[in-house]
């Protein structure tokens, strides 16, 4: 037996183990094209000086089919431990969850590793900051790609030529025309735009339920940015995958999004439609962050106040009041729960209490927002 035959029959063993355990840990699927629900995520690691930070702290997500949630704030609110709490590679993190389903699977069920390589993949695909994590010098792009193509069970006994075919074809609609040329090549001789459509072209090869993007062009020229987030998009139309893109730029979510998160201090502070968030926002945080959005080139750029808390040791109260021009005094004293604004918009914010005062905002915010609400009415 060659060892080509040797390989193929551990991946259809592996395959055939997975999908048997799929059946054990199968629950009521998710309603209304919901594809993932995540409920009081809790990540956090041992300073092993009898310390525990607290990353992630009681985060919800709901992800629904053909949706870009994004998922934004500054560095350190949490955002990749996030997602990479959810394809299950914090492995020094100490994690607890009422609940991390996608589609029918209860991923808090999932121990081993075998099976973990299996869902990564067939249900969450994983697109990195740097493609070069997920590429291997040694090999060229064709057969790593067919080496993640062969994890599919429906593809894993079609004839190598319709495999190929396949695959560049994916590699042209991703914008890779001389694709036959890169099939055959090796990472180090291409661009980083180009590995990082190779990247994604990996991924989407699966058609998982849901694509995590986690800050997919911090490692790209600003000139080649553009596209590649593009791409998303056009993945959203044709496959009706549901995407989560991570950004500490909210002008890149603010154009690819559906649905906001705005996370800080490890937790929820705001979420709502792009709409609500970008004509309605409610927290002063993501106040900040779009006055933080040049209008002009030539304009000088806004910055947050002070900086994001030490997780280690976080305040008492609202973290972010240190910074909040409009903290009030219970913001010390007390870290205020997220409070519905409508069924789709809520914030974390003692603003909101009826007995709140009423605040001004400020004339870059207000400029903005109205950028904004004028760019609705002409999209409407």
């Amino acid at each position: 037996m060659t060892q080509e035959q040797n390989v193929n029959l551990e991946i259809k063993s592996k395959i055939s183990a997975t999908e048997r355990f799929y059946d054990k840990i199968r629950t009521t699927p998710l309603t209304d094209n919901k594809v993932l629900e995540v409920k009081n995520l809790h990540v956090s690691f041992s300073t092993g000086w009898k310390k525990t930070i607290h990353i992630v702290r009681g985060l919800d997500l709901d992800v629904y089919k053909g949706q870009i949630v994004g998922l934004v704030g500054e560095s350190g609110s949490g955002k990749s431990v996030t997602s990479k709490t959810l394809i299950n590679v914090n492995h020094n993190g100490i994690i607890t969850a009422d609940k991390i389903q996608i589609d029918d699977l209860e991923l808090t069920k999932i121990k081993r590793q075998s099976h973990w390589q299996f869902i990564r993949g067939k249900k969450i695909g994983y697109i990195p900051q740097d493609p070069l994590t997920s590429l291997n010098p040694t090999r060229t792009i064709g057969k790593q790609l067919l080496d993640a193509l062969n994890t599919n069970s429906e593809w894993k006994n079609k004839k190598y030529t319709e495999k190929r075919e396949y695959l560049i074809g994916l590699l042209k609609q991703f914008g890779l025309r001389n694709a036959d040329a890169i099939f055959k090549a090796y990472p180090h001789t291409l661009s980083g735009g180009m590995k990082q459509r190779i990247v994604i072209t990996m991924v989407v090869a699966l058609k998982p339920d849901v694509i995590i993007a986690d800050e997919p062009t911090t490692a790209l020229d600003p000139t080649v940015q553009a596209s590649v987030l593009s791409l998303f998009e056009s993945i959203r139309q044709q496959y009706n995958i549901a995407i989560i893109l991570i950004s500490h730029n909210i002008s890149v979510i603010a154009k690819f999004c559906d649905y906001i998160y705005v996370m800080y201090a490890g937790r929820i502070v705001e979420r709502g439609t792009k709409k609500e968030i970008f004509t309605q926002p409610a927290h002063p945080y993501t106040w900040a962050l779009i006055s933080a959005i040049p209008e002009t080139k030539d304009e000088k750029l806004f910055n947050i106040k002070g900086t994001p808390p030490d997780m280690a040791n976080l305040p008492l109260g609202d973290p972010f009041a240190p910074r909040n021009d409009y903290a009030l005094e219970i913001d010390f004293i007390k870290e205020p729960p997220l409070i519905p604004i409508t069924k789709t918009h809520s914030a974390a914010t003692w603003l909101l209490h009826p007995d709140a005062p009423k605040v001004t905002l400020s004339d870059d915010l207000l400029k903005r927002l109205k950028l904004f609400k004028d760019a609705f009415k002409d999209y409407e």
